[in-house]
C-alpha cells in the first residue's frame, strides 16, 4: 500500500470520528424540508400544510426535498435520509479531492477538508450544504481538466449546472465558471449537445413547475434572508480570516506560468461563489460559515495544487502545507459559532421535539389541532398538527403581505408557541403582537432550551389541561435524558460525547 493510500485511509478514520462527534446536530430548517417531503410522499403535494391552497416554497432546496420524499415513500425518516446523504456527499468530496490530484496536492487538500471541524456539522446537519459543495467541487475539477486540455465526459457539465440550480440559487453562480470554460471548448461535441438538450428540458420543466406551483422562482427562505445590494464587510472579513492561507495559496497559483490558467479559473470560481454573498449579504444563520462552505473544497483543491508546485524546495513545501492545514483546523475549532451549533441538536430535542411529541399525544380533536409557531421545523414536524408559521416563510398569506396578527387570528390555533431570549414574554415576534395573540389563552411554561432561548406555550382553556400534562411530562423526560445544563459552551458538547 503506497503512502497516499495510507493517508486516505487515515483521513477516512478521522472523517468517521468527526461525523460521530457532530451527529447530534440537526437544524430546525431540516425539519421544515422533512415536513414538505413527508407531505409529498403521502400524496398531499409539496406543501407545508395538508390542503394548503396558497402554498409557498418554504423549503431551502427543491432537489434536496424531493430526494427525501423519495425515501419517505418507503417509510424512511426524511431527517435521517438527509443526514446520511450529507455524510455520503462528504465522503464523495474527500474521495474526489484525493483522486483529482496526486501526491502532496492530494494530502493537503484532503487534510484541510477533514481537519476543518465545521465540515462535520455541515454534513450531519441535515441540509443540502454538503451536496452543494460536492457539485461545485466536481464542476471545478472538470473545469481544471478542460483548462489543462484533459478528457472530460461532455454529458456531465450541463447536468451539473441543472443540479446546482435545483439545489440552491447561489450554487448556480458558483458552477458557472466551470461550465463556461467547458462550453467554450466542448459545446460542439455530440455528447455536449445531448447533455445541453437534456439540461435545457430539465431546467425548463423546473421553471414552469415552480412558477405554476408557487408563482416565483426563488425559495422563500432565500428571498427573505438576502438583503438589498450593499457591501457586507463584516461577513467578508470573518470569512477571509478563517480561510486566509487557502485563499492566499489559490492566488499564488497565478505566479507559476504553467499554472496561471488553472489559477485564474480557481480564482474566478471562488469570486463567483463569494461575491453574491458579499454584495447582498449572506443568508441569516450562516453558522460556521455554512454558505462559504460551498466553495471550501475548491479552496482545498487549489491550495493542494499550489503546495505541490513547491516540490523543488521540500522544507518550504512541507512548512506551507502544515501551516495552511493547521490554520484551517485551528480556525474551525476556535469559531465563535461552534458552541451554539454543537449543542443545537440536544437543545432542540430537549424542548422543541419534546413539545412537538407532546402535542401529537395530547387529547385534542383533529379539527382543533392547529399550532402557531415562529420556529417552523421541529415542533410542527413531530406534532403532525396543522401549523401557522407566523415568521411567514411557510405561510402564503403572510408571504403575500398579510399581517401575522390577522392570519393567526383567522386560524384560531389551539396552541401558540412563542420563542423568547429570556423568561419574560416578548411584546412582538416576527411582527406578531404577542399579548394580543395570546389573550384568553392559558400559559404553559416557559421551557428553557439553552441560555438565551426559551419557549412559551399557550393553549386554549378547553385544551390547556390536556396539553399541559403532556408537554410538562415530555420536557421532563427530555431534561432527564439530556440533563439540565443550558450553557452555550463547547465543554457541554464535549461532556455529552463522554456520556
Amino acid at each position: 500500500m503506497n503512502r497516499l493510500a495510507v493517508t486516505a485511509a487515515g483521513l477516512l478514520v478521522l472523517f468517521a470520528f468527526g461525523t460521530w462527534m457532530a451527529w447530534s446536530y440537526v437544524t430546525d430548517a431540516t425539519f421544515v424540508d422533512a415536513r414538505y417531503a413527508q407531505n409529498l410522499a403521502e400524496g398531499h403535494g409539496l406543501v407545508y400544510n395538508v390542503g394548503d391552497h396558497n402554498p409557498v416554497e418554504g423549503f431551502t432546496s427543491l432537489l434536496w426535498t424531493l430526494w427525501q420524499s423519495l425515501f419517505a415513500l418507503f417509510g424512511a425518516d426524511p431527517v435521517l435520509v438527509a443526514q446520511v446523504t450529507g455524510v455520503a456527499a462528504g465522503v464523495a468530496t474527500l474521495v474526489l479531492l484525493m483522486r483529482a490530484v496526486d501526491g502532496a496536492a492530494a494530502v493537503v487538500a484532503g487534510c484541510a477538508y477533514v481537519l476543518f471541524l465545521p465540515t462535520y456539522f455541515h454534513l450531519a446537519g441535515g441540509l443540502e450544504t454538503g451536496l452543494v459543495a460536492l457539485v461545485v467541487l466536481r464542476m471545478a475539477v472538470l473545469g481544471m481538466r478542460v483548462v489543462e486540455e484533459r478528457h472530460v465526459v461532455d454529458l456531465e457539465p450541463p447536468l451539473l449546472l441543472v443540479l446546482a440550480a435545483t439545489l440552491r440559487p447561489e450554487a448556480l453562480i458558483a458552477v458557472l465558471p466551470g461550465f463556461i470554460v467547458w462550453f467554450r471548448s466542448r459545446r460542439l461535441s455530440g455528447q455536449a449537445r445531448v447533455g445541453l438538450t437534456i439540461a435545457a428540458v430539465l431546467a425548463a420543466g423546473c421553471v414552469v413547475w415552480t412558477i405554476v406551483q408557487y408563482s416565483h422562482l426563488v425559495p422563500k427562505p432565500w428571498s427573505d434572508a438576502v438583503g438589498s445590494i450593499g457591501f457586507d464587510g463584516a461577513w467578508l472579513w470573518s470569512t477571509v480570516v478563517v480561510f486566509a492561507p487557502l485563499l492566499l495559496l489559490t492566488v499564488a497559483l497565478l505566479t507559476w506560468p504553467e499554472l496561471r490558467r488553472v489559477g485564474v479559473f480557481f480564482c474566478v470560481t471562488v469570486l463567483a461563489a463569494g461575491v453574491p454573498l458579499v454584495l447582498f449579504g449572506p443568508p441569516e444563520a450562516d453558522a460556521l460559515h455554512r454558505y462559504a462552505f460551498t466553495v471550501f473544497p475548491v479552496l482545498c483543491l487549489a491550495s493542494g495544487v499550489a503546495v505541490a508546485a513547491m516540490a523543488g524546495v521540500r522544507f518550504v513545501q512541507a512548512g506551507v502545507g502544515i501551516l495552511a492545514v493547521g490554520w484551517v483546523a485551528v480556525a474551525g475549532v476556535m469559531s465563535p459559532g461552534l458552541p451554539a451549533v454543537a449543542n443545537t441538536g440536544v437543545d432542540l430535542e430537549r424542548t422543541h421535539a419534546a413539545i412537538g411529541r407532546a402535542l401529537a399525544d395530547a387529547d385534542v380533536p383533529a379539527g382543533a389541532r392547529t399550532v402557531a409557531v415562529a420556529d417552523p421545523g421541529v415542533i410542527p414536524y413531530y406534532s403532525g398538527w396543522n401549523a401557522v408559521d407566523y415568521s411567514g416563510r411557510n405561510d402564503g398569506l403572510i408571504a403575500d403581505g398579510a399581517r401575522p396578527d390577522s392570519v393567526v387570528r383567522t386560524h384560531d390555533p389551539a396552541v401558540i408557541v412563542v420563542p423568547s431570549p429570556g423568561e419574560n414574554i416578548p411584546d412582538t415576534v416576527h411582527d406578531l403582537d404577542i399579548p394580543i395573540a395570546v389573550a384568553g389563552y392559558s400559559q404553559i411554561g416557559p421551557f428553557q432550551a439553552r441560555s438565551g432561548s426559551w419557549q412559551f406555550v399557550f393553549a386554549k382553556p378547553e385544551w390547556a389541561q390536556q396539553v399541559e400534562v403532556k408537554v410538562r411530562a415530555a420536557v421532563a423526560r427530555g431534561e432527564q435524558q439530556y440533563g439540565n445544563d443550558y450553557s452555550v459552551t463547547v465543554n457541554r458538547w464535549l461532556n455529552s460525547l463522554k456520556d
